[in-house]
């Protein structure tokens, strides 16, 4: 297991990531591009930056979907060279907010549940910050329940033939 300040650390960085998508998702959309790389990294800015240049190049009414959630965060099963994590985010009382880009204006709310999302954590040694690097996979909705608990197994690896869907 890692130290506390290193845990601390992750969790605060990707709490920071969580801000600056909140806080940033009414931006422009060179903004977000240009800022992106300071909070994610491998596949999951790869992603985030290809919806960005998919909704740029999209015709009609623009809009844009903020998503806010109280969470409960775990961080787990560190690399070896502790340069990357696990981290599993349980989110409660999901609220997306759908707003107008060009008024400003909030045009839906929607609630969301309660759902638990799992994410690889890379460290950035340059900014000496963790980013937020792919997403894993939602758990199933049984997750943390204790009476669920021993009907759910962790494995750290997959078997060759799980890997692929058939």
């Amino acid at each position: 297991m890692a130290p506390d300040t290193t845990l601390n650390q992750v969790l605060s960085d990707y709490l920071n990531a969580l801000d600056w998508l909140q806080n940033s998702a009414l931006k422009s959309w060179t903004h977000q591009w240009t800022y992106a790389p300071l909070y994610l990294s491998g596949s999951y800015l790869k992603n985030y930056q290809r919806a960005l240049h998919d909704q740029s190049q999209a015709p009609g009414p623009a809009s844009a979907g903020v998503l806010r959630a109280d969470h409960h965060i775990e961080v787990r099963r560190f690399s070896e060279d502790s340069d990357q994590c696990v981290l599993i985010d349980t989110q409660s009382q999901r609220r997306m907010a759908t707003y107008d880009t060009t008024t400003l204006e909030r045009v839906h709310t929607q609630d969301l549940g309660e759902v638990t999302v799992v994410y690889r954590m890379a460290y950035d040694a340059r900014s000496r910050r963790w980013k937020i690097d792919g997403f894993i996979q939602q758990l199933p909705s049984g997750w943390g329940n204790p009476k669920l608990m021993p009907h759910i197994m962790l494995m750290a690896e997959l078997s060759a033939h799980s890997r692929h869907d058939r």
